[in-house]
């Protein structure tokens, strides 16, 4: 949904995830009351802090046993036994947050492909902080950020329960975002030397959905960050807004529209906030496509403070400042983009722009499908001025398109594959060769 006014915001009271708190509506839906257990759960660690001792129910560790037992409990539930649960720790050498270093443990819920080197990844990050971020000993429920999030991950594993992906599917909850992105670093790290390709990387981070400093409230948006320019060294020609984040993103906001109706997936150009970071910018500064979902209106008085009244204000990241019916419609968004992605064939690989010679005329050619999977190519075109795709072109199974009187000057090409079910995959943007 895209708004021809895009601050239009709609003053409601804040539905918090809470039972039976003052003022508080409680959750309804069977995704939102799952979706507040999460959360709960979670925030009874008492702080999430990446150095935090382990003490029992206080502490990242045991936030780890409970994610590692939650992921287990909806493999056999949904997943027939099929989700490989495991916590991976990443050995993370001293740096300012983390002077002595650490064990960076992650926790995954691996739901296996038929091409188990292509990954398409949900994360969260499962860690908090407090006003003081080398506080490992203070309360920090953490529950928007990033507990959100990660209830995120954990429904969309629930959401995809029964999938037969032809992608592998990854339930990623990272620790050490707190502490300059160490947890998702390693990880990506650790994929690219196992030699897999990260097809798709999305995380959510501050998804509760709750009354911004602004006062405002958008039930019905979220924010998607992307980068348009590509990482990992590789080069676009003709654009700057054409990364495989940025086709990642567009493919995210077709999806999830279409999946849930009068939610706007409002895609934002740019790869994070001002003087923030997410979880998504060391898988695309690798190269592979990720982008970022995030409320639309944050409230910084309940993000990385201390539990406190101050001048009749209450600060701290609650459980009751969260809207979880809000957080099941990103969930539901997530999981839209998700399955379609896994479901689908590779992409087109050796997409390239024929530019040998002046012309009218506009020629496309790609490399032949490495399987069987593939039924047909389409073509996306959009005016160098418009930020989606605004026109497609089914070519049918071919290898190379010249579109006619359409020029290479004047409109922004990718190429496209699909199944016989009809199964997309993601746009790749063509190189210009001569």
């Amino acid at each position: 949904m895209r708004n021809s006014f895009p601050f239009v915001f709609v003053f409601l009271p804040l539905l918090g995830c809470r039972a039976n708190s003052a003022g508080m509506g409680t959750s309804r839906t069977p995704e939102a009351r799952r979706i507040e257990r999460d959360i709960r759960a979670l925030v009874d660690c008492g702080t999430r802090h990446t150095l935090s001792a382990d003490e029992g129910a206080r502490g990242i560790a045991a936030a780890r046993r409970w994610l590692v037992g939650e992921f287990e409990r909806i493999s056999d539930e949904f997943h027939g036994g099929r989700l490989e649960v495991r916590a991976e720790a990443h050995s993370v050498a001293p740096s300012k947050r983390l002077p002595d270093g650490a064990d960076v443990v992650n926790v995954l819920g691996v739901l296996p492909g038929r091409d188990p080197e292509r990954l398409i990844v949900v994360s969260g990050h499962y860690d908090s902080i407090p006003s003081d971020v080398m506080d490992a000993r203070s309360d920090a429920p953490g529950a928007n950020d990033d507990a959100s999030g990660t209830a995120v991950v954990l429904e969309c594993a629930r959401l995809l329960g029964g999938l037969q992906p032809r992608a592998t599917v990854v339930f990623l909850a990272v620790a050490g975002e707190e502490q300059h992105l160490a947890g998702s670093t390693a990880q990506v790290a650790a994929w690219k030397a196992a030699g897999l390709h990260v097809e798709a990387f999305a995380t959510n981070d501050i998804v509760g959905g709750g009354r911004g400093s602004n006062g405002r409230r958008e039930p019905d948006r979220v924010r998607l960050f992307s980068e348009g320019r590509p990482g990992g060294g590789l080069e676009i020609v003709g654009s700057d807004s054409d990364s495989s984040s940025r086709q990642l993103a567009r493919y995210f906001e077709e999806v999830g529209e279409r999946e849930l109706a009068n939610f706007d997936v409002d895609l934002v150009f740019r790869l994070d906030r001002f003087l923030r970071g997410g979880d998504h910018k060391p898988f695309h500064e690798q190269g592979f496509a990720a982008v970022r979902f995030t409320e639309p209106n944050e409230n910084y008085a309940h993000q990385h403070q201390d539990v406190r009244v101050e001048g009749g204000e209450q600060f701290g990241d609650l459980l009751e400042f969260v809207d979880c019916e809000y957080v099941a419609r990103v969930a539901r968004v997530n999981a839209a983009g998700l399955r379609a992605l896994a479901l689908a064939p590779r992409p087109p690989e050796g997409v390239i722009l024929d530019t040998r010679k002046l012309s009218p005329h506009t020629r496309l050619a790609w490399a032949a499908a490495s399987s069987g999977s593939v039924a047909g190519y389409r073509v996306r075109l959009r005016r160098t001025s418009e930020p989606r795709w605004s026109q497609t072109i089914d070519v049918g199974l071919v290898q190379e398109i010249t579109l006619e009187n359409t020029s290479m000057d004047d409109w922004l090409f990718a190429v496209e594959a699909y199944d016989a079910e009809g199964h997309t995959s993601l746009p790749v943007y063509p190189t210009p060769k001569r």
